[in-house]
């Protein structure tokens, strides 16, 4: 797949799946914009990618989302797509502490999941889009997760921000279409990095968690960068209010 000239936001570009299709997408001659919180690993990911341009940007800050697009607007001119990725869990949002039962979930940890899961692909697709529209159109790929189509116990403001991206992908689909903006989700399944390594090989869990998956493998972060790049490229130029799960078969 080429992606010669094309320019392309990453949002949660500075690690994991982010920068695994920041990398795919440079290879695919694409011109990067890889956006994370942490600056430090967007300039460290954008370092490797020719002619990418890293920067920081809190997606719950909508004001930062809309700065973001008018940089991208003066430095290039246009924004052909934007892989919409950063996400917490609760894990994230407690500190690593165990996730109590939905009914003692502290409010705050509840708005804060829904505030980067939910609001913040809102806040960025609200900044997006009017730049893909003086664009000629383009390409939108929102991250779900499993937890768009199933949940588990104690997952309760993860599932809930999910289930809402996977909304918001369909109304963006629908609304836009008509003016050349294609809008997508892909679902990953369970993944490893080095954030998950320690839970998903853990005796405890790995054999629970492969059951599911027909192919016997967690997915590695270039498994989904493949799917966000083909849904960014127009090799799926009739996709359009999708969802694509990259799971080894999880949802089967």
């Amino acid at each position: 797949m080429e992606l010669n000239g094309k320019v392309i936001l990453v949002t949660g570009g500075g690690s994991g799946i982010g920068a695994a299709t920041c990398r795919l997408l440079g290879k695919a001659g694409a011109q990067v914009i890889v956006a994370d919180r942490a600056g430090a690993r967007a300039e460290a990911v954008a370092a490797d990618i020719p002619g990418a341009w890293g920067v920081v940007v809190d997606v719950v800050d909508a004001a930062a989302c809309e700065a973001m697009v008018e940089g991208i607007r003066e430095r290039f001119g246009r924004l052909d797509g934007a892989f919409n990725n950063a996400g917490i869990t609760e894990v994230t949002a407690l500190g690593g502490a165990p996730i109590p039962e939905t009914h003692a979930l502290p409010l705050e940890v509840w708005r804060k999941v829904l505030s980067v899961d939910l609001d913040g692909v809102f806040n960025c697709l609200r900044a997006e889009i009017p730049l893909m529209l003086a664009s000629g159109g383009g390409a939108i790929v929102n991250t779900t997760s499993l937890q768009a189509h199933i949940s588990y116990p104690r997952t309760a403001a993860y599932t809930a921000a999910k289930h809402g991206v996977l909304g918001l992908t369909k109304a963006i689909a629908k609304e836009y279409g008509e003016q050349g903006i294609r809008c997508n989700s892909v679902s990953p399944g369970v993944v490893d990095t080095p954030l998950t390594a320690g839970v998903i090989h853990s005796p405890q869990y790995k054999d629970m968690l492969l059951a599911p998956i027909p192919l016997k493998r967690f997915a590695t972060p270039e498994d989904i960068a493949k799917a966000a790049l083909w849904l960014l490229s127009d090799e799926s130029a009739y996709i359009n209010g999708a969802t694509l799960a990259a799971d080894g078969g999880y949802l089967a």
